[in-house]
């Protein structure tokens, strides 16, 4: 019969701190990577979900058969927008909310990720579509309120800016990731394009 006693199998304080300093090492690695990964698919997820927005504005202004606008503002803390239904095919005066705090479909406002915004306006940063609705008390009237507007017609076709081929939508994020910024344009004829 062949028993040990006294001696103990286990591991030496060497063989503790070469692990622990391999695993220290690769949390170092891998930690801001996967920050940056999740960062990067929040601004992904966020500038899909604008868009998807944008389309089914565009979609609601043809299955209604009125105009229907985008409305959002600018700068480093602008992330909230909404959307609202005119009264008419063409040059509304009166436009209801579909989202925010009054909508009639009980929608709240909508909201970009906590890490992206719409920036102001710049060569870097172009956020082509104007001011047109006033939307500061509801109804909604002519006017401007400080927020950006885009609105499609009935048969699917946006209001662009004056002389302008196409309309731009900036969404930007400060955050280190590898892609900081998305550009959104929108045709004359309404189509909406993520770039």
């Amino acid at each position: 019969m062949n028993s040990r006693r006294g001696h103990q199998d286990g591991f030496s304080l060497a063989e503790m701190l070469t692990v622990v300093a391999i695993v220290g090492t690769l949390a170092l690695v891998t930690v801001p990577a996967f920050i940056t990964y999740y960062q990067s698919g929040k601004m992904k997820s966020s500038m899909r979900n604008f868009t998807q927005d944008l389309r089914s504005t565009r979609q609601l202004a043809i299955t209604q058969g009125k105009q229907a606008m985008l409305s959002y503002s600018t700068g480093t803390t602008a992330r909230a927008y909404d959307i609202y239904l005119g009264d008419k095919p063409f040059n509304s005066t009166s436009w209801t909310a579909r989202t925010g705090a009054t909508a009639t479909t009980r929608r709240g406002t909508r909201y970009l990720d906590d890490v992206i915004y719409f920036p102001a306006d710049s060569v870097t940063t172009p956020q082509t579509f104007t001011d047109t609705v006033s939307c500061a008390t509801l109804p909604c009237t002519a006017g401007t309120d400080g927020r950006r507007d885009i609105i499609f017609f009935p048969d699917g076709h946006a209001q662009l800016p004056g002389g302008s081929t196409s309309g731009t939508i900036t969404l930007k994020t400060d955050r280190k990731i590898w892609k900081t910024q998305y550009t959104i344009a929108v045709s004359p004829s309404g189509r909406v394009q993520a770039q």
